[in-house]
């Protein structure tokens, strides 16, 4: 998959996540380009920001005379996950943090899925680790991996890393890393985590379901990580050398 497919295919499932709707509705747009479909996405979310602007303004306004427990209760009973997460443009990252930390991870984890990750980067960077793990996790549990992925992009790298090793199951990190635009970002931490945990990884990565996902990844791969795996497997299963060797030709 070369880097406009991947982008396309981000593009798409980023703006079939932001309107809530399926692929199918969408089949028209194929014949745009990634960064056409970008520029879509972006144009949407002005309307849908701008439409609503004074209020949006007046809600953020009022929250500020409000203590945040009762800022996050309001979201919670009245506005719900969608409208909560679109005042969120119109808070400062410090604030949307603030209240957030009164959600229950499921609220949040709701919230979360109606974001635009790249508009709240700083948000996300600024999120406590412990509360966008109980998120991650939540939505884990939802098979949510694109968004995972989505704030991954955006998540401190150490937080990252922190999150990765907590993850027991190697085909979660496999979807959240596919689902990462950024993937060297995060294969840059494969190669730390050690010999037994790549070969848990990489030997998931190659079963029949998770094959195509898996050389996507690869082919962000370095040649050390490479080489790196290519020795894992020799010595743990060298019988699955010939299926790497299959994934790595483009």
């Amino acid at each position: 998959m070369n880097d406009e497919t991947e982008k396309k295919d981000f593009e798409l499932h980023s703006l079939r996540n932001l309107l809530g709707i399926s692929g199918e509705e969408f089949s028209f747009l194929n014949k745009l380009t990634g960064e056409e479909i970008g520029s879509l996405k972006n144009q949407i979310l002005l309307s849908m920001q701008n439409g609503q602007r004074e209020i949006f303004v007046t809600i953020a306004k009022v929250s500020r005379f409000m203590p945040n427990f009762l800022n996050a209760k309001v979201s919670q009973d009245i506005l719900g996950p969608q409208i909560t997460a679109n005042l969120s443009y119109f808070l400062t990252a410090k604030e949307a943090i603030a209240i957030a930390g009164y959600f229950p991870t499921k609220f949040f984890a709701d919230v979360i899925e109606f974001l635009v990750p790249e508009k709240v980067s700083e948000m996300i960077s600024l999120t406590p680790f412990e509360q966008m793990k109980k998120a991650v996790d939540e939505l884990i549990s939802r098979k949510n991996f694109f968004i995972i992925g989505s704030l991954m992009d955006f998540t401190p790298i150490e937080s990252v890393d922190k999150m990765a090793r907590g993850l027991s199951n190697p085909e979660h990190l496999i979807q959240i890393t596919y689902n990462c635009q950024n993937k060297k970002r995060v294969l840059e931490l494969f190669q730390a985590y050690g010999e037994r945990r790549i070969f848990e990884v990489i030997s998931t990565g190659l079963t029949d379901g998770l094959f195509p996902v898996m050389k996507v990844i690869y082919e962000h791969a370095d040649p050390s990580l490479i080489a790196f795996t290519k020795k894992t497997i020799s010595e743990n299963e060298p019988t699955l050398l010939g299926r790497f060797e299959e994934m790595l030709v483009r």
